[in-house]
């Protein structure tokens, strides 16, 4: 099983830099968006487990739409008042087809349990993965390309994930939540933001401190860390939640060695809106 996570961990990380290095923008959106369809679908199955109903096709449908907003509003700077306000139409579309899913059925009896269960695959998949989309049209200073950005991201809260798991093995001993994550220790944490901070150290020197056209000094590359490390761990923690509250180990099989889409993107699904945010309202505006 080791082996088999730090292959698909290897290759996970490995096509993340590539589609940054050499693939154009909107080759990595819509890696993003395929990616926000199969998380849908597995929030869909994870929530059936749990007794829940969630609206297939109508939240895959809901999820596209809200990708694609996220995109045009992210990417049509300056595109008029649709292009500004398409990020904030999306969701109220998402209502109004959702409660139209259920209005029609010819059994009533399950639909709160339908509408609570999408509304909820809606806020936990393209809700938070739309901001992937949004940190990839980063507008930094001389920039709108914000790929290095995500792939800092990346490797921060995925070697948070590393250094947790190998030091959490070696001396973990006091259990962070054994009723969720029994295998999770406090020390286990307090070694992956280590990690993740020496890691986010040296990305930042090796990119001069610039990174998709915003400036980042010492104490960024220390804070965000700080940020981005626990927001991953929470992130993880939710999936696990989730899970058990679905009785099942994954949320499914597309990766050997780490189960479903939603095993690899769970700490990613906290921490990147965490980091677009810190860009937007510290970076942008210090």
């Amino acid at each position: 099983m080791l082996k088999y996570r730090i292959i698909s961990g290897t290759l996970f990380l490995s096509l993340v830099a590539a589609m940054a290095l050499w693939a154009p923008t909107w080759v990595a959106v819509i890696f993003v968006i395929i990616l926000a369809g199969l998380g849908t679908l597995e929030t869909v199955s994870l929530m059936k487990g749990a007794g829940l109903h969630a609206l297939q096709w109508t939240t895959l449908s809901i999820a596209g739409l809200i990708m694609t907003g996220a995109w045009m509003a992210a990417a049509m700077e300056g595109g008029g008042w649709l292009a500004e306000h398409l990020i904030w139409i999306m969701p109220a579309l998402s209502a109004w087809l959702i409660f139209l899913g259920c209005l029609f059925r010819s059994d009533q009896s399950v639909s709160l349990s339908k509408v609570t269960s999408s509304f909820f695959t809606i806020a936990y998949v393209p809700g938070l993965i739309q901001f992937f989309i949004l940190l990839l049209y980063t507008k930094g200073v001389g920039a709108i390309d914000g790929r290095m950005l995500l792939v800092y991201g990346v490797l921060v809260i995925k070697f948070t994930d590393i250094g947790a798991y190998f030091t959490g093995r070696a001396i973990g001993k006091h259990k962070l939540i054994p009723k969720i994550s029994p295998a999770k220790t406090w020390e286990g944490v307090i070694g992956g933001v280590v990690v993740c901070t020496l890691v986010s150290l040296l990305f930042m020197w090796l990119m001069n401190f610039q990174i998709s056209g915003l400036h980042f000094v010492w104490w960024d590359a220390i804070l965000l860390p700080l940020i981005l490390g626990p927001a991953g761990v929470l992130g993880d923690l939710v999936e696990s939640m989730l899970k058990r509250s679905a009785s099942i180990k994954d949320s499914g099989s597309w990766v050997r060695g780490m189960g479903g889409i939603l095993d690899v993107l769970d700490s990613l699904l906290f921490a990147v809106p965490a980091l677009y945010l810190y860009s937007q309202w510290v970076l942008l505006r210090g």
